[in-house]
């Protein structure tokens, strides 16, 4: 991918999901998948040694606009719809960033502020966090936000006290839970839709998780991340296939970075860089084809249109 100016956001054509739907056999054109695009800057590492630290962010060489514009206009171009969590940090800083998204038609939901994992918070710097997120995505031009995601999927059972804060704060969805064991955690559960959470303060949190694919008795995670920049196009078509014919959307995912094999590359330990660049110059590619076998839209679009799994009713002690 060429280098892209962070000026000039032109909107497309939206409302191009008939034709994007063309050629769709009847069952994918009738199983619509979730989109979300987590939107922060190359430098938004999750604990690890060797990335910027906070107090450094403001000094490096942003590249979320234009890359964010990029995926806009792929999305535009295909007639397709997502949820944009954005990182609180990066609608302070690029106010602009939100105000396209919405322009665009697209939902925004909170990433958190300052890109920490929940478990690394206390119930109190949590919220802190929550507000402060809250905050500069309403001062960026987003309308009331209703959806959140933390950072790394890292809500898992010992963090469950989390959603009683979020539904304080007027969030309705959550896109938290990774249903397969993962680096910053995961929680897995045997579900393979959206379901409600209640919890022990007596709110009730629709969750849109992250399914992985199940093969002789393991979960492989496959939709998003490094797994989509990895993985080859062809498995990754005949799994959406797959999931347009069990009628089971998928949520995929992926951030801006993600389709800029351009972006400055830091000193990272070697497994870590695997993992944060490999693939980096397919994604586009992928997404086009995926784009062409699935329709997709935001995840409360999704989630409403959806049969539910059984709730998850927490206790003070989740299990």
């Amino acid at each position: 991918m060429t280098q892209r100016s962070a000026s000039a956001w032109p909107v497309g054509p939206h409302g191009g999901a008939e034709e994007a739907s063309q050629g769709l056999d009847a069952r994918a054109a009738a199983t619509v998948h979730a989109l979300s695009i987590d939107v922060e800057d190359w430098f938004h590492v999750l604990d690890c040694a060797g990335a910027p630290e906070p107090a450094s962010w403001s000094g490096q060489p942003s590249r979320v606009e234009a890359n964010t514009r990029a995926l806009l206009q792929l999305l535009d171009a295909h007639g397709q719809r997502a949820t944009f969590f954005v990182l609180g940090w990066v609608a302070e800083h690029h106010p602009a960033v939100v105000a396209e998204i919405v322009r665009h038609g697209h939902e925004i939901g909170s990433h958190s502020y300052g890109h920490a994992l929940v478990s690394s918070q206390t119930p109190d710097s949590f919220a802190r966090d929550l507000d402060r997120s809250l905050e500069a995505l309403h001062a960026a031009g987003a309308p009331q936000v209703r959806s959140f995601r933390a950072p790394g999927f890292s809500i898992g059972p010992d963090e469950a006290w989390a959603f009683d804060i979020l539904a304080s704060r007027g969030v309705r969805l959550d896109a938290s839970l990774f249903l397969s064991r993962r680096a910053h955690g995961g929680w897995p559960l045997a579900r393979r839709r959206p379901f409600e959470i209640w919890t022990p303060g007596g709110a009730h949190l629709l969750e849109v998780p992250v399914v992985p694919f199940r093969l002789a008795g393991r979960e492989l995670p496959w939709s998003g991340g490094g797994y989509l920049r990895l993985l080859p196009k062809a498995l990754l078509l005949t799994l959406l296939r797959q999931a347009n014919h069990a009628d089971e959307p998928a949520v995929v995912y992926l951030h801006p970075r993600e389709i800029d094999p351009a972006q400055p590359r830091m000193a990272l330990p070697a497994a870590r860089s695997f993992k944060y660049y490999v693939g980096l110059d397919g994604v586009e590619d992928k997404l086009r084809a995926m784009f062409s076998v699935a329709r997709f839209d935001t995840l409360s679009a999704v989630a409403a249109a959806t049969a539910k799994d059984p709730p998850l009713v927490l206790t003070r002690r989740a299990a």
